[in-house]
C-alpha cells in the first residue's frame, strides 16, 4: 500500500474543521486533492469513534463515495477534543502542534511507518485537522493484555529505525516544536505530578505495589531532577514518547506494514531508550519480559547499527534501558494518578502498569541505582 504525502494547508480550506458536523465533501474533496489525489467526494459517512479512543483528540471515521476519480474508501479525521479539561492540557503540552509539525516536516524522514497524512493543518494551539490513512484493516494492540513476545520482536528494528533516522541530529532549528525532556514544561509537570499523586497510586494500587518501592519514595522523588536531565543528555534522537500497545497496529495482510505507530502528541528529544524501556516495562507481561529482556534489547541495539548510529555498544544500550526503566516510573505515577478510577479498562491499565513497570525495577536490582541520580 501507498502511503499517502502530507500536504499543508490551503486558505481555500479555511476554517479548520472543529467537530465532526464541519465536515463537509467540498472539504474532504480539497483535503484530498492537496495531497495529490484526483478525486471528487459525492457523498461520506461521518462516525465518530467510541468514547476513551483519542483521549486527547476527537477521532472520525469517513467513509468515502466518489464521484470522480478513485480514492481510499475511508479516512480518520483528527480533530481537537470536545472535552473542556483536556483540551486545556492539549494546549498547555502543544499536543497539536508537535504531532501535526512532526507529519508536515519529519515523517518523511523516517521509514518507521506510521498513519499516512493525506492534509495537515494548524491554527495556534487549539485549532488543527489531520486527515490519516485509516488502518481498520491492520490488529490494534491492547496496552492491558499486553504485547507478545513476537509483537515485541517486530517493535524493536521498527523503533530502532525511529531512532536511528534522527540520532544526533535534533540540536537543530528545524526541530524546535519538540520540546527536549529536560528542562521543560514536560519534566516540570512530571515532577510535581510524581510527586502530588504517588500517595494516591499507591492507595489504589493495593498489593500490586511491592513495598520496596513503597519505601523508596523519598530517595526516588529526590533523584527525578538527575535523572530528567540523564535522559535528555547526549546521544539524543527524536522519541515517540507514547510507545505502547493502544499505539501500534500490527499488519495482517500481504502488502501492509508489519508494524505502524500512530499519536505523535507526545513526541521528544532525549535519548531513545526513553521508548525502549517504556515499551518493554509497561507493555510486556511480566514473564515474557523476564525472559526475553536481554534478546529484545539487543535486537534494538542491532537495528540502530544496522542505521549506522556510531559509538554506541550493546553495553551502552544495557545500561540506558535500566536506567530509562527506572526514570519511568514518573511516567507510571502521573498516568495511573490521571486515570478514571471508576473505569473498568483503566483500572486495568494501571494495575498491570504499576505491575510491570515495578517487577522490572525489582527483578534488575534498580533501585541501587537511585544515588547516581542523587536520590
Amino acid at each position: 500500500m501507498t502511503t499517502p504525502a502530507v500536504h499543508t494547508r490551503q486558505e481555500s480550506l479555511r476554517p479548520i474543521p472543529g467537530r465532526t458536523g464541519d465536515l463537509s465533501a467540498p472539504w474532504l474533496t480539497a483535503a484530498l486533492r492537496s495531497g495529490g489525489l484526483d478525486v471528487e467526494v459525492a457523498r461520506f459517512r461521518a462516525t465518530e469513534f467510541a468514547e476513551g479512543a483519542g483521549m486527547m483528540s476527537r477521532l472520525v471515521r469517513v467513509e468515502l463515495d466518489y464521484a470522480v476519480g478513485a480514492g481510499p474508501p475511508s479516512v480518520v479525521v483528527k480533530l481537537p477534543t470536545p472535552n473542556e479539561a483536556n483540551l486545556a492540557v492539549s494546549a498547555a503540552y502543544h499536543l497539536y502542534r508537535r504531532e501535526t509539525l512532526f507529519y508536515l516536516g519529519l515523517a518523511a524522514h523516517t521509514p518507521a511507518r506510521t498513519a499516512g497524512a493525506y492534509y495537515a493543518d494548524l491554527d495556534g494551539e487549539i485549532d488543527f485537522v489531520l486527515l490519516l490513512e485509516d488502518l481498520s484493516g491492520y490488529h490494534i494492540g491492547n496496552q492491558v493484555t499486553g504485547c507478545t513476545v513476537e509483537q515485541a520482536r517486530a517493535c524493536m528494528p521498527f523503533m530502532a529505525q525511529l531512532h536511528a533516522s534522527f540520532w544526533g541530529k535534533v540540536d537543530h532549528p528545524d526541530f524546535d516544536f519538540i520540546p527536549y525532556h529536560y528542562p521543560s514544561f514536560q519534566s516540570d509537570n512530571l515532577y510535581q505530578g510524581t510527586v502530588a499523586v504517588w500517595d494516591k497510586v499507591a492507595e489504589l494500587a493495593g498489593d500490586a505495589l511491592p513495598g520496596e518501592i513503597t519505601k523508596a519514595k523519598p530517595a526516588f522523588l529526590a533523584a527525578i531532577p538527575g535523572m530528567q536531565e540523564w535522559i535528555t543528555a547526549h546521544p539524543r534522537t527524536i522519541v515517540h514518547g507514547d510507545f505502547r500497545m493502544d499505539n501500534l497496529f500490527f499488519g495482517q495482510r500481504d502488502g501492509d506494514a508489519p508494524v505502524v505507530i500512530v499519536d505523535w502528541q507526545g513526541t521528544l528529544r532525549g535519548k531513545g531508550a526513553h521508548d525502549l524501556a517504556y515499551f518493554l516495562s509497561q507493555s510486556m507481561p511480566v514473564a515474557d519480559r523476564r525472559a526475553n529482556e536481554r534478546d529484545l534489547v539487543a535486537r534494538w541495539h542491532a537495528g540502530l547499527t544496522a542505521g549506522d548510529v556510531p559509538d554506541y555498544s550493546a553495553d551502552q544500550a544495557w545500561q540506558d534501558y535500566q536506567r530509562a526503566a527506572l526514570y519511568l516510573w514518573t511516567y507510571v505515577v502521573v498516568i495511573a494518578g490521571s486515570l478514571d478510577p471508576t473505569n473498568e479498562r483503566g483500572r486495568g491499565w494501571m494495575r498491570e502498569m504499576v505491575t510491570r513497570s515495578a517487577a522490572t525495577i525489582l527483578d534488575l536490582g534498580l533501585l541501587d541505582l537511585l544515588p547516581e541520580f542523587g536520590g
